[in-house]
């Protein structure tokens, strides 16, 4: 089966350009014909191993472009690269003849619905409803939502990540499939015994991430625990967010992001996170795969993963107050911890590689 994925580019160290590549390889491998275009790859590398055996091309659109202008010439070049666009991704899908058109929610689904004729289109969605169609602040933004809304319509299937997410999505469209991220998950056969004095967080120095929330309740925890240390590994780094830790003076350590992060997460006995929203989590499933309890705000993503008081903590309306009362409950309690982080190593394998890809097979399998 040939299957061509559209996207704008994979040009960031993300979970989402991580994520389809691991996915491509994986059908790739499994002996499909699988290709990616690129708009905007421009010269940038994929920075993950894509499988010599996924057919890479850039279109060279660079749409970016437009905004080094201002005014009439803007909006000159907008039209152009668009034009540009459309006549580009025309001619490759006629070259490749896919079977299935797969792309994102910025991955050209208005140009694809005109383009694909009679071919399936999956439009995966890697944010919640929720963020997706309610984030309205500007005209402009209401604009492109009626415009998002209706060339959805024309998709084949819509895939989610979680059942909570899908329950909204289906209100509104009527093929929508539910299939977790692919996760890393951990294959050393080495776990963590939880007796190591760190928790550890994961993720990017951003609002979403919730940072200003986990550093009061590390604050609050730091009270009462004093010798346990807080071990952050924040992409997108900032001087303020140092001089923060700097003035708390609570035993936190701020590190960059290390290729070799499973074995910080053994080196572990707890994971937290503050997330405002996360509509899948694959730092959440990581660390369980390595035997982490996990403590976690609700939202879609960690309520799909973590089952509260099995193999973590769930904590409802952002109360830090409690979430830093479960925290301490698992420093102070290690016969809990160690419960937790095996029960948390079962529950992650759920996400596997051969699970999910059997999901995607089933779903290509339905839409030949």
């Amino acid at each position: 089966m040939k299957v061509l994925y559209v996207y704008y580019a994979v040009a960031i160290f993300g979970g989402i350009e991580r994520v389809l590549v691991d996915k491509m390889n994986l059908l790739a491998n499994m002996g499909h014909d699988v290709f990616l275009l690129t708009a905007n790859q421009g010269n940038h590398p994929i920075p993950f191993d894509l499988a010599k055996e996924v057919h890479h091309e850039d279109l060279n659109v660079q749409t970016h472009i437009q905004y080094r202008y201002n005014g009439l010439r803007r909006y000159w070049e907008h039209f152009r690269r668009n034009v540009m666009l459309y006549k580009r991704l025309s001619a490759k899908i006629r070259e490749i003849r896919p079977d299935i058109i797969i792309t994102s929610l910025n991955g050209y689904i208005s140009e694809l619905v005109k383009l694909k004729g009679t071919t399936p289109l999956i439009v995966e969605v890697h944010t919640g409803y929720d963020y997706v169609m309610e984030n309205v602040i500007t005209i402009w933004r209401r604009m492109k939502l009626k415009a998002l809304h209706r060339n959805m319509h024309k998709a084949d299937m819509i895939v989610v990540l979680t059942d909570n997410d899908a329950k909204k999505w289906k209100q509104h469209y009527p093929c929508v499939r539910v299939i977790p991220d692919v996760v890393h998950l951990n294959v050393s056969g080495i776990f963590s015994n939880c007796e190591n004095k760190r928790v550890i967080f994961v993720g990017r120095n951003n609002k979403l991430k919730g940072i200003p929330d986990l550093l009061k309740i590390w604050e609050l925890v730091n009270k009462r625990h004093p010798d346990w240390q807080l071990d952050m590994y924040v992409e997108r780094d900032e001087t303020q967010l140092h001089e923060e830790v700097r003035k708390l003076n609570a035993n936190i350590n701020i590190y960059p992001p290390v290729s070799n992060i499973m074995e910080r997460y053994i080196d572990s006995s707890l994971l937290v996170s503050t997330s405002i929203y996360e509509s899948f989590s694959l730092v959440i499933a990581e660390a369980m795969s390595c035997g982490l309890p996990v403590v976690s705000f609700e939202s879609d993503g960690p309520c799909s993963i973590v089952t509260d008081g099995y193999d973590g903590f769930l904590v409802k309306d952002r109360d830090r107050e409690y979430f830093a009362e479960r925290v301490c409950q698992l420093i102070e309690d290690g016969h809990l911890r160690q419960k937790m982080g095996k029960s948390a190593i079962m529950s992650a394998q759920r996400f596997s590689a051969d699970h999910i890809l059997q999901k995607w097979s089933e779903l290509l399998d339905s839409l030949k």
